[in-house]
C-alpha cells in the first residue's frame, strides 16, 4: 500500500520553509522573537529555549538542584511515560522514583503519591502523555505541601489546559517540546517555562558551560528539516516506515545527548511554526473525535481527559482489553496505512538500563505494566485524511471481533 500515514508529526508546508529561511537569515535575533511570542502565547514570566527537551530537562533539574539541600536526591515521575524522561533525571546526577497510574487516565494514583515520604524528593514531574493533561491542580498543592518543586512537563500537550490555564504553567517550572513528532515541530528544540526569579537565575548560571552549536550543526539541522518535510507526507512515508534498520519510532533509554544551546536556525524554525499551533490543534482534536466514533464498536477502552481539561490529542491512546489484541491490532493498522504503535514498549519499572539509578527497585507498577502491555496510540495529525479514518475504525473494529471470536471458538473447543 503507498499511502502510509506517519504515528505523529506537525506538517510543514512550502510556505513555511521560505518564512523560515527569510527569517534565519534576517538580522534579528530569533531568540528574542520565540521567547515574546512563547511569552504572549502562555502568559508566563521567563522563557528560555535549549537544544533538546530531554536536554532541558536535565539543565532545569540541575538548576532545582542548586536551591535544595543536598538530601534531596529523587524525582518523581509516572511508572509509565517517555523513556527520556527518566534519562533526564538520571544524567542530571538525581534518582528516578516511580510511581504507579491509573490506566483510565495514565495519571497518578492519588493514593500512591500521598503513601510516599517526600523527605528526599526534590521535584514531582507531570508528563501530560498524548496531549491528555493530569490533574495538575492535584499535583500542585501535593507538592506546595511537601515544599518539592512542580515541573509541568507538556512536552506532549502544546495548547492543552486544565481549569483555563494552559499546560506547561503550573507548578514552578514548565516544559515544552519542538521535537519532531510534537504539537509544533522545528525538528528539535525545547523551551523551559519559569515561575520565579531565583530558579531562572539558577537556570541562567546552569547554562553558562552549555556550548553552542557550530555551523556543521546548523547544516545537519537544515538537512534535517527539508527531510521531514518531505518525507511526512503519507505517499512517501511508508518509505522509511518499511526499512527497519532505520529504528523509526524506536524507544531507547539513554543518557548520551549534549547539553549545548539551542541552534539559531532551529529557533528561527520554532517561530515560524509557532503560530500554527491553534490551527493543528483543532484539526487533533476534531480527528481524535471523529476515530472514537469510528470505534464505538471495537472492544476498547478511553483514555478520559480529566474533568475540566482540554485534551489536545497528540496521538490518540485506546487500551484493548485483550493484552493478546495489542500486536495483532498493530500490525493490522500497519498494513492498512495507519502509523499505529504501541508507544512506550515497556513500563519505567522494568526498563533494565534503569534498575541501577531507581530510588526504589522494586517500585509498584501494576497499572504502568498493564498500560504498556494493552496500549494502542492512533496517529491524528493533519495528514489524517477522513478516508484514514473510516479505514483505521474498519480494521480495528474487524481485528477485536475476528480475536473475540477466535477465543471464543478457542474456549468451545476446550470445553468439548
Amino acid at each position: 500500500m503507498l499511502r502510509y500515514v506517519a504515528p505523529a508529526g506537525a506538517p510543514m508546508t512550502v510556505g513555511d520553509l521560505l518564512r523560515w529561511a527569510r527569517s534565519a537569515v534576517s538580522s534579528g535575533d530569533a531568540d528574542a522573537r520565540l521567547v515574546h511570542e512563547l511569552k504572549q502565547c502562555f502568559d508566563v514570566r521567563h522563557v528560555i529555549v535549549t537544544s533538546t527537551g530531554r536536554a532541558g530537562m536535565t539543565l532545569l533539574l540541575q538548576a532545582m538542584r542548586r536551591l535544595r539541600p543536598a538530601g534531596r536526591t529523587e524525582v518523581i515521575l509516572p511508572a509509565y511515560t517517555c523513556y527520556s524522561v527518566a534519562a533526564s533525571i538520571v544524567k542530571a546526577g538525581l534518582r528516578p522514583r516511580i510511581v504507579d497510574i491509573s490506566p483510565r487516565t495514565l495519571d497518578y494514583i492519588p493514593d500512591a503519591l500521598t503513601r510516599l515520604d517526600t523527605s528526599r524528593v526534590l521535584a514531582l514531574l507531570t508528563t501530560n502523555l498524548y496531549g491528555l493533561p493530569n490533574d495538575v491542580p492535584f499535583l500542585e498543592a501535593y507538592a506546595r505541601e511537601r515544599g518539592v518543586f512542580l515541573v509541568d512537563d507538556a512536552a506532549q500537550a502544546m495548547g492543552a489546559q486544565v481549569a483555563g490555564r494552559a499546560s506547561g504553567t503550573w507548578g514552578d517550572a514548565g516544559l515544552f517540546s519542538f521535537d519532531k513528532g510534537k504539537n509544533v515541530s522545528a525538528i528539535d528544540g525545547g523551551v523551559l517555562v519559569i515561575k520565579s526569579d531565583e530558579l531562572n537565575a539558577a537556570l541562567v548560571e546552569t547554562m553558562r558551560a552549555c556550548a553552542s552549536p557550530g555551523p556543521a550543526t546548523s547544516l545537519a539541522h537544515v538537512a534535517k528539516a527539508l527531510v521531514y518535510w518531505a518525507l511526512l507526507r503519507p505517499w512517501l512515508y511508508g518509505i522509511p516506515a518499511r526499512i527497519p534498520q532505520l529504528g523509526l519510532g524506536q524507544t531507547v533509554f539513554t543518557t548520551d545527548y549534549p547539553l549545548a544551546r539551542p541552534d539559531p536556525v532551529l529557533i528561527a524554525l520554532a517561530a515560524t511554526m509557532l503560530p500554527k499551533l491553534p490551527t493543528f490543534t483543532r484539526i487533533r482534536q476534531a480527528n481524535a473525535e471523529a476515530l472514537m466514533a469510528e470505534l464505538r464498536g471495537a472492544d476498547i477502552d478511553r483514555v478520559e481527559p480529566r474533568t475540566g481539561a482540554t485534551a489536545v490529542y497528540l496521538r490518540l491512546p485506546l487500551l484493548v482489553r485483550d493484552a493478546g489484541l495489542q500486536s495483532p491490532v498493530i500490525r493490522a493498522l500497519n498494513a492498512a496505512g495507519i502509523g499505529a504503535t504501541a508507544s512506550y514498549p515497556a513500563s519505567l519499572a522494568d526498563v533494565p538500563e534503569l534498575q541501577p539509578y531507581l530510588a526504589e527497585p522494586r517500585s509498584a507498577a501494576a497499572g504502568g505494566r498493564d498500560v504498556a502491555r494493552r496500549i494502542v496510540t492512533l496517529p491524528t495529525h493533519p495528514f489524517l485524511a477522513a478516508a484514514d479514518v473510516r479505514r483505521a475504525g474498519e480494521v480495528l473494529v474487524a481485528a477485536c471481533a475476528a480475536s473475540t471470536l477466535h477465543g471464543t471458538m478457542k474456549d468451545q473447543r476446550a470445553t468439548l
